[in-house]
């Protein structure tokens, strides 16, 4: 089987689904290192009984989606969606289905959302090289303690995608701890929840939920919240600031909805984040992250049959 991307557009052939190994419970500061460089696994999870429905995964997913396209440098694909009347409308309805305060945070984004040559400016003075980056979208820039122990959280980010047969698409120079992979992963794995329980398939259902657990408690549970300050500190009422309103309601349904405690990062981590001998080219300052989720533009957003008795042949629903 040929490995789908976590970013980009998805290859023909199977979804990626959940491999019978997934990252290893506990802190990754605890997690051995292995010849590779990956993080140990281990197979004796956890399974919690994530409460949730198909529909609801369904549209969770795609606003994990939709967040990952909000948040990259501005392009084809999220014109593509404007154009359509995509985006917002999407984002709208997905939302509503979530819950009534991310709706209302949902229609806030609409006010703002204009083509993807107004927005570049915006978004490169955040996140742009060009400007000197305002806010960084790493996940390293914000955890405290030593480097190498950060350097070992992007091996276990690397594990979870590995683990579900994931792999960065060709050409994209961001760091696994990029914001948008961060999203996109929790979308995937959202939308292969939705399609694990349209077959009732409980064992798949808590692989997918081990992983989200361990993913939001570990990780992007941890700092989002940093994020969405400094975005709204400085874009003030932007679009940016209402996306990232967005993100941080839709955390918190997550972490309530999955009962996980992430240990919060401070609000000055002692950390020195950038090292070109560790990172490479890759690093603070690089480019977006070039998300191109499908269904956000046209008639392929519509919601799949949710009453179909059996799901498409390559395990995913029509979109």
């Amino acid at each position: 089987m040929s490995k789908d991307t976590i970013l980009g557009d998805s290859p023909s052939g199977t979804r990626p689904g959940p491999d019978s190994v997934v990252p290893g419970e506990g802190p990754v500061e605890d997690h051995e290192l292995d010849d590779d460089g990956s993080t140990d696994t281990n197979s004796e999870q956890l399974t919690p009984d994530v409460p949730g429905d198909e529909a609801t995964a369904f549209h969770r997913s795609r606003v994990y989606s939709l967040l990952a396209l909000g948040f990259e440098r501005p392009g084809g694909a999220f014109q593509e969606a404007v154009d359509a009347d995509a985006y917002s409308t999407d984002l709208v309805e997905s939302a509503g289905v979530i819950d009534d305060d991310l709706q209302e945070r949902a229609q806030a984004i609409g006010a703002h959302v204009d083509d993807a040559d107004v927005l570049h400016d915006e978004w490169a003075s955040l996140f742009g090289v060009e400007e000197g980056v305002s806010v960084s979208p790493y996940e390293l820039t914000y955890m405290p303690g030593p480097l190498m122990t950060n350097v070992r959280k992007l091996a276990d980010l690397s594990g979870f995608y590995e683990a579900f047969d994931l792999e960065v698409a060709p050409g994209q120079n961001d760091r696994r701890d990029h914001i948008c992979f961060l999203l996109e992963f929790l979308g995937l794995l959202s939308l292969q929840e939705s399609t694990l329980r349209h077959v009732d398939d409980s064992e798949g259902l808590a692989v997918v939920g081990n992983a989200r657990f361990q993913f939001v408690e570990e990780h992007l549970g941890r700092w989002y919240w940093r994020f969405v300050d400094e975005v709204s500190q400085h874009n003030g009422d932007g679009f940016y600031a209402a996306l990232a309103d967005l993100l941080a309601v839709l955390l918190k349904e997550e972490i309530d909805r999955l009962d996980v405690d992430p240990e919060w990062v401070p609000n000055n981590p002692e950390v020195s984040e950038w090292n070109e001998d560790v990172f490479g080219d890759s690093g603070r300052g690089c480019g977006g992250c070039g998300v191109n989720p499908q269904g956000v533009a046209g008639q392929d957003s519509a919601l799949p049959d949710l009453d179909a008795t059996e799901t498409d042949q390559d395990g995913t629903f029509e979109r």
